[in-house]
């Protein structure tokens, strides 16, 4: 039976293999320690976060055959050693962890910056491409009321609108969010 492993390293990676004829005990520890390095170091390179699911989905596979094989037991002849010590389950080790917490990075960053939290708030434009939020006691130029892609979309109640854009080298601009102000 084989086992596999990933790392990823930003732009290099590294396919590792364990390969053996093992009792069900061994064996179920080469799959926990090859998935929970996998799962702690497989997701850091371009094509390893692609390829990190396949490489676990591999190794749950060979973990559902060594569910088929009965207990060890040891050799007549008393030459065979004790079987390894499988360890923690691979969801109650700590390499979970790195996971959970990309999986919270992304989500969290996801949710900030998503233009509708922005409503409520208020901002300064002074006219360039960075629109800035600020505290509603400081000086600015509204309470931003709704997040539209075109500015004939902004409510009866909106005294004007600022424009968030990105200026490219060329002179030509993309208009990233249209934020409606209020007074």
């Amino acid at each position: 039976m084989t086992f596999r492993g990933h790392r990823g390293m930003i732009v290099v990676m590294q396919f590792l293999k364990e390969r053996g004829v093992w009792c069900r005990t061994c064996g179920l520890a080469v799959f926990r320690t090859m998935t929970s390095r996998t799962v702690a170091q497989g997701w850091w390179g371009y094509g390893s976060f692609l390829i990190t699911p396949f490489v676990l989905l591999y190794n749950l596979v060979g973990r559902l055959k060594l569910r088929k094989l009965g207990e060890p037991v040891p050799a007549l002849d008393g030459s065979s050693t004790a079987p390894w010590n499988p360890g923690r389950p691979v969801f109650l080790r700590a390499t979970m962890l790195v996971p959970i917490l990309l999986v919270a990075f992304v989500t969290t960053v996801a949710i900030l910056a998503d233009p509708a939290n922005k409503i409520g708030q208020c901002v300064v434009s002074q006219g360039t491409d960075d629109v800035e939020f600020v505290d509603c006691s400081q000086r600015n130029e509204g309470v931003v009321l709704s997040v539209v892609d075109d500015k004939d979309q902004c409510p009866a109640e909106a005294v004007g609108y600022v424009e968030e854009y990105t200026e490219y080298r060329s002179g030509g601009r993309h208009v990233d969010e249209i934020y409606c102000i209020g007074a």
